[in-house]
């Protein structure tokens, strides 16, 4: 059976991302890899040594629903 290979650098959970942060070489503290993860609605970035920081995110509008065509009232010519 073939598995696929797993990139540590980047890990997806629906609606979550987990990586590290490119941005920073390391915590200047314990100089482990910081990692970010991003949920819907909420962003946070830690250390084996504490957490770096904690966001919350701007929520995006909910689109609404395309209309049905049988509400469609209008009449063709």
């Amino acid at each position: 059976m073939e598995q696929e290979s797993i990139n540590a650098d980047h890990i997806s959970i629906p609606r979550w991302t987990i990586k590290r942060d490119p941005r920073a070489l390391g915590c200047s503290i314990c100089g482990s890899a910081i990692v970010k993860i991003t949920a819907e609605w909420r962003q946070v970035s830690f250390c084996t040594c504490r957490l770096i920081e904690y966001r919350v995110l701007p929520r995006a509008p909910k689109a609404l629903p395309a209309p049905s065509p049988a509400a469609d009232s209008r009449k063709d010519p």
